[in-house]
């Protein structure tokens, strides 16, 4: 639960500490109900800057951490090699530069990489809360927490026509 209201409070404050400086050509995201953001790079930094974080403290062995961290990781890369301090002065470089990023990543416009970086924060954030696995005493490895309430008799075997049916063996 604190991990998720601290990561809802950092993309607040990301959002009021960014400078306002427009630096787009573009006028719309041609998406609907998506708008334009002025400067798309920086923010994208700093939500895969802030999931890695995030992420640091799951355990090292879960799978989440590791697919996750790698996507991320991958993504801020892609991010940080096509930021300069001229396309972020530069509004047709800033364009540019936007467009090399959402070609390498190729998962929709800029607009839709923050809003998939936000969701991934946020999936990070609960994964902490949720905590899927836990430590065993003296192991290296983590297994998952065990049900709530047990599951009653029979809940994981196989269904079998026959034995719905009552033919053969039961």
């Amino acid at each position: 639960m604190f991990a998720t209201r601290a990561a809802r409070n950092f993309a607040t404050a990301v959002r009021f500490n960014a400078k306002p400086q427009f630096l787009r050509k573009k006028l719309s995201t041609d998406l609907a109900g998506i708008e334009l953001h002025p400067n798309p790079l920086p923010a994208l930094e700093a939500k895969y800057t802030r999931t890695l974080e995030v992420l640091k403290a799951l355990p090292e062995s879960a799978v989440y951490r590791q697919s996750a961290e790698a996507a991320t990781q991958s993504r801020l890369d892609i991010v940080r090699s096509a930021m300069s301090e001229k396309s972020q002065t530069d509004p047709s470089l800033n364009e540019h530069a936007i467009g090399v990023v959402t070609s390498q990543i190729d998962s929709g416009a800029a607009e839709e990489l923050l809003i998939q970086a936000e969701d991934e924060l946020t999936l990070a954030a609960k994964m902490i809360d949720w905590k899927p696995y836990v430590d065993i005493e003296g192991y290296a490895n983590y297994r998952y927490e065990p049900l709530q309430v047990p599951a009653p008799p029979g809940q994981w075997k196989a269904f079998s026509m026959k034995e719905a049916a009552g033919e053969g063996d039961h």
